[in-house]
């Protein structure tokens, strides 16, 4: 373990710095010319060219992770000392991506995307996005910078689709059995987040195999309850005639597609069990058990890659007195497929976010006699309002605090267009948290959102009863008892209240709680807005988080993918850990 490992505290999103610019920019302004000349700053940075509130944001390019750096003596210091090291060179603008950008009348900034090189060991070729505000004197100043790795030169590119295997040669898996095998990496998880690394592991020529627990790639969707709606984002793994919101069944398809596409390496019926460390040859040895044939193999390998999924595998049950008086069927929402056996019976629902919502419209098409969401919390509502290429590059492209505050401006805006929509809600006793903070729920909770895509009609219509005034004191033996002494009859109730989300405690279960004190926690964000120990090196060696929301594990995947390559060719990227005065 690395003896000078200390797990990073997490911190409310709120404290997190960086704020938006207090400027206004003309709408006849040359930004394009005004960018170009904002890159010939970066060649010789110096501090006069910063803002009071200059933020920089750099993932894996010039740092060797993701870090974030507010105010202008932190982004001179830390530009100016690795610039020396890294050698950024060659600033371009990539044609056609300089705008004004405004998100209030008194918050303004010139962007525009450019492309750079690092010449520093390793030679790389990077990306960033740069924000500019005009000064006092009639010239332009850095508000906003954001770097970012693309990938090595001489070297596959992650983004790029690894080239389709012929039929003859395509397999799924390994010809024959043996007790011990070698990969470069190991992937735990056939998921989004599984499948999402090993794809960009095949682009740049990494050897891997996918350890899925089931028998076939997506029957943990299969598995789920069928009316399971999400949006997947994968633009070349779907069609325009899957729709936007995919059931079970279609993402499931949409993932054994890509596996056989891409001849991904997948073992199915699978578990790893157990993980040790070999010092002396620098890999992990992993015994893992196979039901096809039933055996158990050793797995060697430098990399471990746990996908594990967004909210972890342990499901968070309420305990509730009295449970032994209720003769009705009590179940987590994991365990839920179809209502279609309660037709005429009254169902429960306990949460309010999406997973409770699929369950109580599929409750309401399953004709029940009554359907009532118990909810807890408000919740916060989802709309289709911004095109997910935007949000991806919002969320993903500019700090934390700027993505976040921009975000939280956007949804005001929307959501106030759509008043009616929301009062309606309200006034059938569904709690909102009407302006929500997106990055609150995507980056800490983990969940506690709700996109709206049908069951928001049936509650406002009364399809759907809400009972949000009060909580529930107890079982009885015909339903459930609240602490504001009201009644509710019930034959099923469907528990739908999340998973415990720490990955780390997970990655205990495999590789013991000695090299679990060297793992970071899994997501919630550090004190430069950064998210908690996925995708990021840890304490010990070669082994990664991959997870999150479906875009998180899509777009950070590129840089998990990266990493290793680097540490495969024996050019590690390399590491800045100090915080710049």
């Amino acid at each position: 373990m690395d003896p000078s490992f200390k797990r990073t505290p997490r911190v409310p999103i709120e404290t997190i710095p960086g704020t938006l610019p207090i400027a206004s920019v003309s709408e006849d302004v040359d930004h394009a010319g005004v960018a170009a000349e904002g890159l010939k700053m970066l060649t010789s940075l110096t501090r006069e060219n910063l803002t009071k509130e200059s933020i920089w944001r750099d993932q894996w390019a010039l740092t060797g992770t993701s870090r974030t750096f507010s105010g202008p003596s932190q982004v001179f210091a830390a530009w100016k000392e690795l610039a020396a090291t890294r050698k950024p060179d060659n600033f371009s603008l990539i044609p056609n991506t300089s705008r004004i950008t405004a998100s209030l009348p008194d918050s303004a900034w010139v962007q525009a995307s450019f492309a750079f090189t690092l010449e520093g060991a390793p030679a790389c070729l990077c990306s960033g996005f740069i924000g500019l505000v005009p000064d006092n004197a009639g010239g332009w100043k850095i508000w906003m910078l954001s770097t970012i790795l693309e990938t090595f030169k001489g070297y596959p590119n992650p983004d790029t689709p690894p080239p389709q295997p012929s039929a003859s040669t395509h397999t799924n898996g390994v010809n024959g059995f043996s007790d011990e095998y070698s990969y470069d990496c190991v992937v735990v998880g056939g998921g989004m987040a599984g499948l999402s690394v090993a794809g960009r592991l095949k682009a740049m020529n990494v050897s891997s195999v996918t350890l899925e627990r089931n028998a076939h790639i997506g029957d943990n969707w299969l598995m789920r309850y069928d009316s399971t709606k999400s949006h997947l984002p994968f633009s070349r793994t779907f069609s325009a005639e899957d729709g936007y919101f995919l059931t079970s069944s279609k993402i499931a398809q949409g993932f054994q597609r890509y596996v056989k596409t891409y001849g991904i390496n997948v073992w199915g019926s699978s578990d790893l069990k157990t993980a040790s460390w070999n010092a002396q040859k620098k890999l992990w040895n992993l015994q893992v058990e196979r039901q096809n044939p039933s055996c158990t193999v050793i797995i060697n390998t430098p990399h471990v890659v746990l996908c594990l999924g967004a909210g972890g595998q342990v499901s968070k049950m309420p305990t509730i007195p009295n449970r032994e008086a209720f003769g009705g069927i009590v179940m987590h929402s994991k365990d839920y497929k179809s209502s279609n056996a309660w037709s005429g019976k009254n169902g429960v629902v306990v949460g309010s976010a999406n997973t409770a919502h699929d369950v109580a419209f599929d409750m309401v098409e399953s004709h029940l006699r009554t359907v009532t969401m118990i909810q807890r919390n408000p919740t916060a509502l989802y709309n289709d309002f911004i095109p997910v290429e935007v949000a991806d590059k919002i969320y993903f492209g500019l700090p934390l605090s700027i993505s976040r505050q921009i975000l939280l401006k956007v949804i005001r805006n929307e959501v106030d267009k759509h008043s009616e929509r929301y009062d309606s809600l309200e006034r059938a006793g569904f709690k909102l948290d009407r302006y929500c903070d997106p990055q609150e729920y995507i980056s800490v909770r983990l969940g506690g959102h709700h996109i709206d895509v049908g069951a928001g009609k049936k509650i406002t219509s009364g399809q759907i009863k809400m009972k949000s005034d009060a909580a529930i004191k107890q079982y009885t033996p015909t339903g459930l008892e609240f602490a504001d002494g009201s009644h509710l009859d019930v034959d099923v109730i469907v528990f739908c209240t999340g998973f415990e989300g720490n990955m780390r405690e997970s990655a205990t279960e495999i590789f013991g709680s000695e090299v679990a004190n060297g793992l970071e926690d899994f997501f919630g964000v550090d004190a430069e807005g950064e998210i908690l120990g996925a995708w990021r090196r840890q304490g010990y060696p070669g082994i990664w988080y991959n997870g999150g929301t479906i875009v998180n594990a899509r777009y950070y995947s590129r840089f998990i993918a990266l990493q290793i390559k680097a540490d495969l060719e024996g050019m590690p990227l390399p590491l800045y850990k100090k915080t710049p005065a």
